[in-house]
């Protein structure tokens, strides 16, 4: 029999999610390309024990297909528990129950005296360094006697990362969900939701798992202290919403629900400081090196929360991903932002990568759309049927251009009236004007993606990227 490690499970997880190039999963795992032919080999092994479909590949994707009920019964088994998991498990135990018995433990997990003790050496040095204090009871087990203000941040941190794994993976670490099973989470999800919905709140995955987390947080050592010193007097409404749908809960959750919340109203950013240090060093490099000093703040914002949840995706071994693509371009930023991320000793999921390299895209183009202003259309006239329906869709997209749309015929006629008229000129005949940008058809997306196409082009000539 074929026995299955962390990798091999890391693995399964991404395929669980979707087909990964090799060279992407070298970038999510962080190994050789050699060694992960050799854990696919393995995995197929285990598979062909197993009786089910293997790993294949096709032009250039590694695909594993499963039904639903094969990968539910492939992570449901108790040896399907990567590394991490299991010292993840046993500190959340220790720090919920403020006791545990590692011979107890060892039976449970079905794993060596060996293994257990080097697993929970390492949670000893955690808590050590953290000033965390504990005691041995002969023939018993160990007692916590002291928790910290840092472990207790780790010990939420760990929930939220299981809460998070349950939206997309199927090893949801059935020993944890054995902990909590008192909570009643699908419960308390429903009520979360109603409050959302009621207050038009938008949330992410993120958040939600967090205010799970910290239900138990708050039922383990109260929870934490997130009042701030402005008044609260004019979010009556809200507290009123949150206690009718958290009548069943305690006074003190729904307290710091209300003080979260109103944060959240506040469009502060909750992550913990060290997060946020090394997102705010990322995020002012970004500026510098793509000439965005002077950001809009809204923009600034989104950008930050999605760096902070990357690096607290990468550094909790959260494999939420999927497998992209990027153009040419994305791949000078991707370059750029790789070198960023180096500076700062800084990594993440790939995936991720790509998405703030769009996010970064976005807002390139949104803080130079005021090198544009007048913008000519030039179509032909037999297939435009409506000049002024074109122009109220292009303006209710976008309000900063003037749009003024014209037959290529005028054009053809005297091309110099126009010139120095107009920032940019679009048409639908290839042929018009080497300065002229094409589009096919007189869509106002397409109208719009060739002008952000040509904003973010120039913008790309006014630094060095390459």
């Amino acid at each position: 029999m074929i026995q299955i490690n962390t990798t091999n499970i890391n693995i399964l997880t991404l395929f669980s999610q979707g087909d990964f190039s090799l060279e992407e999963l070298s970038l999510y795992l962080n190994l050789e390309k050699k060694s992960i032919y050799k854990n696919i080999n393995s995995i197929n092994s285990f598979l062909k024990d197993e009786n089910l479909p293997l790993i294949t590949l096709n032009e250039g994707i590694y695909s594993l297909k499963l039904s639903k009920s094969q990968w539910e019964n492939l992570f449901r088994r108790k040896d399907f528990i990567t590394s991490d998991e299991i010292v993840d498990y046993l500190y959340l135990k220790f720090i919920h129950n403020g006791f545990i018995n590692l011979e107890s433990e060892k039976e449970r997990l079905n794993i060596s005296r060996s293994s257990i003790i080097r697993y929970f050496n390492d949670i000893k040095k955690t808590l050590e360094i953290n000033e965390s204090q504990y005691e041995y009871i002969v023939g018993r087990g160990l007692k916590l006697t002291f928790l910290s203000q840092t472990d207790k941040n780790i010990f939420s941190k760990k929930l939220i990362k299981f809460f998070i794994k349950c939206d997309f993976s199927l090893n949801h670490s059935i020993f944890i969900i054995d902990l909590i099973k008192d909570y009643d989470i699908n419960k308390l999800l429903n009520h979360l939701y109603r409050i959302f919905k009621a207050l038009n709140l938008p949330t992410t995955h993120f958040i939600i798992s967090f205010l799970c987390s910290l239900h138990i947080c708050i039922k383990v050592f109260g929870g934490f202290n997130f009042k701030r010193d402005y008044s609260y007097k004019d979010f009556s409404d809200i507290e009123n919403i949150i206690k009718s749908n958290l009548k069943d809960y305690d006074a003190l959750y729904q307290q710091q629900i209300f003080y979260f919340i109103i944060s959240l109203k506040r469009d502060e950013i909750n992550f913990e400081p060290s997060t946020l240090e090394k997102a705010f060093k990322t995020i002012e490099e970004v500026k510098e090196k793509f000439n965005l000093n002077n950001l809009n703040p809204f923009l600034e914002k989104m950008l930050l929360k999605k760096i902070c949840f990357s690096i607290f995706k990468y550094e909790n071994h959260i494999f939420k991903v999927k497998s992209s693509t990027i153009t040419n371009k994305e791949k000078t930023l991707l370059n750029i932002l790789d070198n960023i991320l180096k500076k700062y000793n800084l990594n993440l999921f790939f995936c991720d990568k790509i998405s703030i390299i769009q996010i970064i895209v976005k807002i390139i183009i949104e803080h130079n759309k005021d090198s544009l202003k007048n913008i000519l259309l030039l179509f032909n006239e037999v297939i435009i049927l409506d000049d002024n329906h074109l122009k109220d869709s292009l303006y209710n997209h976008n309000k900063k251009f003037n749009f003024h749309i014209e037959p290529t015929f005028f054009y053809k006629l005297n091309p110099e009236n126009y010139e120095n008229k107009y920032d940019l000129i679009l048409s639908d005949e290839p042929s018009l004007n080497s300065k002229t940008i094409v589009v096919n058809s007189f869509n106002s997306m397409q109208v719009l993606s060739a002008i952000y196409g040509y904003i973010f082009d120039k913008a790309l000539e006014n630094f060095s990227y390459k």
